[in-house]
């Protein structure tokens, strides 16, 4: 972080932080709130301005540029989930945005690590073949400071076990922020009671009720055919399009449109769900006394 709070400018900012967890639905429940007339959340749903490890927006003044449009909304987003698992990003929301309220979404741990473990791979950031590699390497890349250095995502997008220990992350913000300032749900819930959950979020940020039929899925990760290609299209491709105004970006488009319809969804080993189902038992139980959200029997949508 390099920005203090006088760097940035005067004006509209958010009032409420959707923390995650990633691959936990968050991307659906952006879309479903921005159908609602007095919730403003930006196009760059992740801009990510207040984590230490990663940011898609780095500039302060672009950052309040993102709420110019934000108008009389009632409630204004900020939709990152590394909020959640970067430890610095809770005190430093607190220095911010002391009245601030957040929502959190949650799915089993296990399923979601496979999930981060499929998104990696589609954007071309994973080069593991396999999700048991990818759990393998993760303490020589926790300990490293090397890989803190050069991995070429968010640190925590690559801790696959450790970016679901939600309890662990929940009581980080505890200690900045009252219990009142948070709603907790599930992607469950989302999916299969949609109107009486959107209602409750609706409740929580001070905006009237609005109906919404069907959650709408967003975010489902498939895999790729090929992890090489995946990587060359973020290494060369996708700068190189950049670089030339975007005529490469039709090509580019097809390239991974290739990639990923021809893949297959990454799977775990049995014992490998067994292992992660044991290891999160007794973070899920903390959940549970926090949150009131029980994930302990795994149960993915």
């Amino acid at each position: 972080m390099t920005a203090t709070a006088s760097e940035l400018p005067a004006g509209t900012l958010p009032n409420f932080f959707i923390l995650g967890a990633g691959r936990c639905g968050t991307t659906s429940l952006v879309r479903a709130l921005r159908a609602h007339p007095e919730i403003f959340v930006p196009e760059i749903k992740e801009p990510s301005f207040f984590a230490s490890s990663w940011q898609w927006v780095k500039n302060p003044v672009t950052y309040a540029e993102l709420y110019r449009e934000a108008g009389s909304a009632r409630a204004i987003g900020d939709a990152s989930h590394l909020y959640l698992e970067d430890p610095q990003s809770a005190p430093t929301l607190k220095a911010f945005f002391p009245e601030a309220k957040f929502v959190l979404v949650f799915r089993h741990p296990t399923d979601r690590a496979l999930a981060l473990y499929s998104m990696m791979l589609e954007g071309g950031y994973e080069w593991l073949p396999t999700f048991e590699a990818a759990l393998r390497a993760e303490e020589r890349r926790y300990s490293s400071s090397r890989f803190r250095r050069r991995c070429p995502h968010s640190f925590w997008n690559f801790m696959y076990f450790r970016s679901g220990l939600f309890a662990e992350q929940i009581e980080r913000y505890r200690r900045h922020f009252p219990s009142e300032r948070f709603l907790y749900t599930t992607l469950r819930r989302l999916v299969e009671s949609t109107d009486e959950e959107l209602a409750r979020v609706h409740r929580f940020l001070g905006v009237g009720p609005r109906s919404v039929r069907e959650f709408p899925r967003d975010g489902t990760s498939k895999g790729v055919a090929s992890i090489p290609l995946a990587w060359i299209e973020r290494r060369v491709l996708r700068p190189l399009s950049r670089r030339t105004g975007g005529i490469l970006e039709p090509a580019r488009q097809r390239l991974v449109r290739f990639n990923r319809e021809r893949g297959s969804k990454p799977t775990m080993r049995d014992e490998t769900r067994r292992r992660l189902d044991a290891d999160y038992e007794r973070d899920l139980e903390r959940l549970v006394e926090l949150a009131g959200i029980d994930l302990r029997q795994p149960a993915d949508v």
